[in-house]
């Protein structure tokens, strides 16, 4: 009974330290002038590696389809460990057959890494593939006193019955005081209950003792299920 005891307390620690949070990765590329349907069949090539390599990451891609980056490629992967990176599936061979497929159709304009706060965050994983993502990014000034914005962010996601909300803080790669949010909805009626989220980010940044946003982007992504994988 005592082990019992021992690692359930074991367990809730863990999660009250963010050991819950998972590790995820964005590649975002820029396809070149007169490439993109190249572009498209060569990146569905490269994803056929990956299903015939077995890989078990799941691979998402969505076009960003408002804002200074209108037509690039996000594509990126959730759910891992930091330890996963070191078991990536044949990586040399990975890169050669991008070499191949992708490189010649686009640029890439940069990767990262980000830490899925689970604790801001709603939904339990990345599994709905929902059609249309908004992509907030926000610039602070200090990543650690974030703590009382994105909770009560969360409070409004739930009041709103948003159900797919995931907040990031950026791991490496990037500026390490941004913040990603990517809020998540079927259709364009129900994207419409994030119409005032930009407001109410900025309400809430008001009443807080130390005002901490620098910036806020906001973009729209489409996923494109074709230039997907989920193994």
């Amino acid at each position: 009974m005592k082990l019992y005891i021992f690692v359930f307390i074991f367990f809730i620690f863990n999660i009250a330290n963010g050991q819950s949070d998972t590790m995820g990765q964005f590649a975002i590329w820029k396809p070149k002038d007169g490439q993109l349907k190249k572009f498209e069949d060569g990146y569905k090539q490269h994803l056929g590696w990956h299903k015939n390599n077995k890989d078990p990451w799941s691979w998402y891609g969505w076009f960003i389809i408002s804002g200074q980056r209108y037509g690039q490629f996000v594509d990126a992967t959730f759910n891992l460990q930091w330890a996963d990176f070191d078991k990536a599936v044949k990586p040399s061979e990975d890169m050669a057959d991008n070499r191949i497929n992708v490189f010649p159709y686009a640029d890439v304009q940069t990767i990262f890494k980000v830490t899925h706060l689970s604790e801001f965050s709603t939904g339990k994983s990345f599994s709905d593939k929902l059609k249309l993502s908004r992509l907030l990014t926000l610039q602070v000034d200090d990543i650690d006193k974030t703590y009382d914005l994105l909770k009560k962010l969360q409070a409004f996601y739930e009041s709103k019955k948003i159900k797919s909300a995931h907040t990031f803080k950026i791991a490496d790669g990037g500026n390490l005081n941004e913040l990603i949010i990517i809020l998540g909805f079927a259709n364009w009626e129900d994207y419409a209950i994030s119409e005032d989220i930009l407001h109410e980010i900025r309400n809430i940044d008001s009443k807080l003792n130390n005002r901490i946003i620098k910036s806020i982007q906001s973009e729209t992504m489409v996923l494109r299920e074709d230039l997907s994988y989920f193994p």
